[in-house]
């Protein structure tokens, strides 16, 4: 038996025990422990009056942390201010109201404008960066982002600690915000632009995508809707794995950039609106590992904010419980803080129909019924976000029962509508109804559905026009220049019909066709070798070369900006709509303008007497023509694929420059422009 007194410093310790004997040989075993200073419950300490969680910056050289760990038992502070040791100075406080527990500690001594990598190290074991960081540092996918994406990034402190670290900004210069009194667009009169950064500029970055603002401006959109931008798990995805709500994935470039093309969008009278994932969460996330199996593992019952197991289908990651205190609490400061500290507009939340704690975690159908829990929800989230914006768009992929959707319609809430079925089919010239583009079709009291052709979850029109399209004679849909002519057609019968509408990128210049349909959205109609669903998707600004794509674009264009220049468009005052069978047309009264819009969506021609609003001259829009009408009705013969807008104003929309060449990537000199 050996004696031996040993005092280890607060923190981690190894202990090798090493046996040596007369002949040389020896045995060896280490013994690791943590040491900690624990008050007795006696000393514990409250937390400052309306301290949040998070990361508060008192000063330029002092931070409050506040992390919420109930079931934990002790937490330090470790970061670049004390080289990642533990220490009885960088024990948090901690603070205990019934079952909930807090650890709070405040850090001084920071130099003014350094950046300190920070963790928990909560039991001695998990580390954690704190669950509302702005900024992430990754040991594994760091080294991958370009320096002239993401400009000084600071270096993860290898050998120093492991896992996802966060970073702190004590005096930190603010961001000077040029436009500081933006007014939204309102919900009727959106015009969606939908992207992922991705798959849209070649060096994803927001500084080349500011270099794409004008045309989109030009385009004549007003808003653009990212898919998830926040810290995600891996640099390359879709971002529907996040890992950190609140934090700016460096994959895109640097926050102040991300304020710099928000600012830039506002100057142009771009709202910017965020998909935004709160239904889960990834194995990395803070909130998970707290509470979990291993490293990334399952949530336990002892988890506050996710459930052991999905309540509903379709999940992927740990799903968020939406009843829980503590989930409302963090999902509350994510949507405040991006409109606080980034001035977005509003948000897209994906699958918002699994805010629901029903369990029905296989049945589709019982899933989508009427949930007035889930309803309930939705409005306190929403009275949340407009108590802080009371112009914020709050935009929901639910896709539950009608019902449902009406009652968060008719409260405010901005419902998406997926037409895209609708339209394939008018598009490759079989039978069709385009009526569900309407927010009347499902009985919504306000314009309040954001209808879509084409979005990130579903099949390119022009890939199924060229692969499937109908025929007669020598008309045939599946020619290119045909099946951007039946693009154009569709526009017609979607920008000028009211309601808040979106496109998908490049939808404007007919993408989703191409050599041996390398761009097909994998299904089990595409050819071997499409990129899978999520995967990179070709970029294509050289479609901007061929004619007829610059022709589907200035169409387009010359309708938004049309729908732009009079509410007759948004807002009329009568309406008629004939929006099935082959030749489809509608008409609107206002008083700047009556419209009538017909449009042959069958493969051979036609002739058509047509109701007019009044008699007398009638300007063709497209034409830069004008027709008598008298008796009320006017004969026009429509050839296949044929469309015709009339107004009693006329309108000047010149088409503008789809000019655009990326020369983001390596091989090109200097940043893209218009």
């Amino acid at each position: 038996t050996l004696r031996y007194t040993f005092n280890p410093e607060v923190g981690e310790t190894d202990v090798l025990f090493e046996l040596i004997a007369s002949n040389g040989e020896s045995l060896a075993d280490t013994v690791e422990f943590f040491v900690t200073v624990r008050e007795s419950d006696g000393a514990l300490i409250a937390r400052p009056s309306g301290l949040e969680d998070g990361i508060t910056y008192n000063s330029d050289s002092s931070v409050q942390l506040s992390l919420f760990a109930p079931f934990k038992d002790f937490v330090y502070v470790i970061g670049d201010f004390n080289n990642w040791t533990p220490s009885s100075e960088y024990l948090m406080n901690k603070d205990v109201e019934g079952s909930d527990t807090w650890f709070w500690l405040e850090v001084d001594g920071l130099t003014p404008g350094e950046e300190y990598g920070m963790q928990y190290l909560v039991d001695g074991e998990i580390r954690i960066a704190d669950p509302y960081s702005e900024v992430i540092l990754d040991e594994f996918n760091d080294a991958f982002i370009p320096e002239a994406v993401y400009p000084d990034l600071k270096e993860y402190p290898k050998g120093k600690t492991s896992h996802l670290v966060g970073l702190i900004f004590p005096g930190k210069e603010p961001y000077e915000w040029q436009v500081t009194d933006f007014e939204k667009p309102e919900n009727d009169k959106l015009v969606i632009y939908e992207l992922l950064i991705r798959d849209f500029i070649a060096d994803h970055s927001f500084t080349t995508l500011i270099d794409t603002l004008d045309y989109l401006d030009n385009l004549g959109i007003n808003a653009i809707e990212l898919m998830p931008v926040n810290e995600y798990d891996n640099n390359e995805s879709w971002g529907y794995n996040p890992t950190f709500h609140l934090a700016l994935d460096k994959y895109y470039g640097s926050p102040d950039e991300f304020k710099r093309f928000v600012d830039e969008a506002h100057k142009r009278g771009i709202a910017v609106i965020l998909d935004v994932v709160l239904n889960h969460a990834w194995g990395p996330n803070p909130l998970v590992r707290l509470w979990n199996e291993g490293d990334f593992g399952a949530p336990t019952a002892e988890n506050p904010y996710l459930n052991t197991s999905a309540r509903h289908p379709f999940n992927v990651g740990y799903d968020f419980n939406h009843e829980s205190s503590a989930t409302r609490y963090y999902s509350k400061r994510v949507m405040e803080y991006w409109i606080e500290e980034y001035k977005v507009d509003g948000y897209r939340f994906d699958l918002s129909k699994g805010f629901t704690q029903r369990n029905n975690p296989n049945d589709v159908g019982a899933w989508g019924q009427f949930d007035q829990s889930r309803v309930d929800i939705w409005f306190d989230y929403y009275s949340h976000m407009k108590s802080i914006d009371s112009g914020t768009y709050v935009i929901l992929e639910h896709f539950a029962d009608n019902n449902e959707e009406k009652v968060l319609a008719d409260g405010g809430m901005l419902l998406w509508g997926n037409s895209n079925h609708d339209y394939n089919e008018a598009t490759m010239g079989y039978p069709s109804n385009l009526s569900g583009v309407r927010s009347s079709s499902r009985g919504f009291q306000f314009n309040h559905l954001i209808s879509y052709m084409e979005s990130h979850d579903e099949q390119w029109l022009m890939f199924k026009n060229i692969s499937f399209g109908n025929s007669s004679g020598d008309y045939n849909v599946r020619e290119l220049g045909t099946a951007l002519d039946r693009m154009e057609l569709a526009g017609v019968f979607f920008f000028p019909i009211p309601g808040p509408r979106m496109i998908w990128q490049f939808g404007e210049l007919g993408y989703g066709y191409g050599d041996a349909g390398e761009q097909c959205l994998e299904s089990t109609d595409c050819p071997a070798g499409a990129p899978g669903r999520t995967a990179n998707k070709p970029i294509r600004w050289d479609y901007n070369e061929d004619p007829d794509r610059k022709d589907l674009y200035n169409v387009w264009s010359q309708l938004i900006h049309l729908r732009n220049a009079s509410e007759a468009f948004t807002r009329p005052n009568e309406t008629f709509y004939a929006l099935s069978g082959s030749v489809k047309y509608f008409r609107h009264q206002h008083t700047e303008t009556d419209v009538v819009a017909i449009g042959n969506f069958g493969v051979t021609s036609s002739t058509q007497n047509v109701d007019f609003t009044t008699d007398g001259t009638w300007y063709d829009f497209f034409n830069n023509s004008t027709i008598d009408v008298s008796g009320g009705q006017y004969q026009l013969n429509l050839a296949p694929g044929e469309y015709k807008l009339f107004t009693t104003k006329q309108f000047d929309i010149v088409p503008v420059s789809s000019e655009f060449e990326d020369t983001s990537t390596p091989s090109k000199i200097g940043r893209a422009h218009v």
